[in-house]
């Protein structure tokens, strides 16, 4: 039998998905992906699992074959080959242990929770992948003991786990040139410096406009390999009489994007003057602190959720362009670097931080219910920085409401759904309707639109041009 000593479980998927380009974005190749799960029972209390992942296609462009490592946060290898997940699972009778490549799943709201912290992201798709399976599996050792009830205090599946996390490991960002780059994080393609700051930086009268153009790139600089690198997190968690409730604490790397912009300037002539910049985006690497709690519980049919994170030293992202605004122009120390420049024949620019570590915190409340076949979801989420800070990406604070609607049809083979989130205060949003049917019960097709809006200078509008169609098949096994 399936539970039986000595046992191996062979299960899967394989996906093709083909996306049509309808707002003039970057392009998306057909992509096609396998993943492959190996779950073995070695003895009643020991067991094993092993989920690889194949791909080839998709959003990338210019890469290579290959494995996806723990270091780079630019990888756009294609075809690839991942090991999503890879440990072995040990059960006692009060106790768990798992040691290996895994996913930790924190938190109860929808999409991406607020105290969901502990595993780094991909970010080639970030709206149409499923958000767990843009999860990167990372080295951990994870275990989880189970306290005795508390009958008086109404306290029932209480447990405790501990996770240590022995390596930073980063997310995965899209290459400047494909289709889900930031495009906030990329400077002008020439930049005009005024007579008058010339003239001051140069020390001598300049009548003209100095125009330097400027190459962009990226860059990756894999995280320190040292042993307080890594991260630990704890979590408690269990039941108040219909309620479920978990506080949460991590410090360790951020596993969310985090990056420095690194401009040059290089001399190409002095007389006259002639100059050209290199602008690089380099992968970097902040510690954070992130204490927090979650709580669900059904009421009158529906069930409610919340969710707080309190974050110290979180990095959140500015626009490029303010850091080459005139105002942080006058505050750079021109003519050191012109000295520099003139002396070596390139300077870097001390611009300011791309991400600047504020602290901060992340809430949310949320909602679902079954009403009539239908399935509705409300939720409210918002950021609100706990210090000044420069203009960013984000608002201050930032609300974003997401909604979802789905219903079931033809016996459950046909679901319709659509899924949207506003920001609020930048007024960005996107849109995804879809339809999926299942031919049986190992084949499903989808089609869908994913519609993109608002303010270039939003984490959602900086990809307004991105508007697509979405078509997916995925076999099972």
């Amino acid at each position: 039998m399936p539970g039986s000593d000595g046992r191996l479980a062979v299960s899967g998927y394989l996906d093709g998905r083909a996306v049509a380009d309808t707002g003039g974005g970057p392009r998306e190749r057909p992509q096609a992906l396998l993943d492959l799960r190996l779950d073995g029972t070695l003895t009643r209390a020991l067991h094993t699992h092993l989920e690889l992942r194949t791909r080839a296609g998709g959003p990338f462009e210019g890469g290579h074959p290959g494995l996806y490592n723990f270091n780079h946060t630019f990888q756009n290898r294609s075809p690839a080959v991942e090991v999503d997940e890879s440990y072995a699972d040990l059960h006692l009778r009060s106790a768990d242990v798992r040691i290996g490549i895994q996913k930790v799943a924190w938190g109860k709201l929808d999409g991406v929770p607020p105290t969901d912290v502990v595993n780094p992201r991909d970010f080639h798709d970030p709206l149409v992948d499923d958000v767990e399976e843009r999860k990167i599996g990372i080295p951990a050792l994870l275990g989880t003991y189970y306290l005795p009830d508390v009958p008086r205090l109404g306290l029932t599946g209480l447990r405790t786990t501990l996770v240590y996390v022995p390596l930073a490991v980063p997310p995965r960002l899209a290459l400047a040139e494909e289709r889900w780059f930031p495009r906030s994080t990329v400077p002008p393609a020439r930049f005009v410096v005024p007579p008058a700051v010339a003239s001051r930086a140069l020390g001598m009268p300049v009548a003209t406009p100095l125009v330097i153009p400027v190459k962009f790139g990226t860059l990756n600089a894999h995280p320190p390999h040292q042993l307080d690198a890594g991260g630990v997190g704890l979590r408690l968690g269990g039941s108040w009489r219909e309620s479920d409730w978990d506080v949460y604490h991590y410090t360790g790397p951020e596993t969310g994007p985090d990056a420095d912009l690194r401009p040059e300037l290089i001399l190409r002539s002095a007389a006259p003057l002639r100059l050209r910049a290199t602008s690089v985006l380099r992968q970097a690497h902040d510690t954070i602190h992130m204490t927090g709690a979650d709580w669900a519980m059904p009421i009158g049919g529906v069930t409610v959720r919340a969710e707080v994170a309190n974050f110290l030293d979180r990095p959140y992202l500015r626009l490029a362009s303010d850091l080459i605004s005139p105002a942080a122009l006058d505050a750079l120390p021109l003519h050191r670097v012109v000295q520099q420049l003139l002396r070596r024949g390139h300077a870097a620019v001390p611009l300011g931080d791309l991400f600047v570590n504020r602290d901060s915190v992340e809430w949310g409340v949320g909602a679902d219910s079954l009403f009539h076949g239908f399935q509705p979801l409300v939720q409210v989420n918002q950021i609100a920085l706990l210090e000044s800070a420069p203009r960013l990406l984000i608002h201050d604070p930032e609300t974003r409401v997401t909604t979802l609607l789905r219903r079931l049809l033809l016996r459950d083979r046909l679901e319709l759904e659509v899924r949207a989130t506003y920001a609020v205060e930048r007024g960005a949003w996107f849109a995804l309707p879809r339809a999926s049917y299942l031919v049986n019960d190992d084949l499903r097709l989808r089609l869908g639109y994913l519609a993109i809006g608002g303010t270039h200078r939003s984490i959602i509008g900086q990809f307004h041009d991105n508007d697509e169609v979405v078509l997916q098949a995925r076999y099972s096994f």
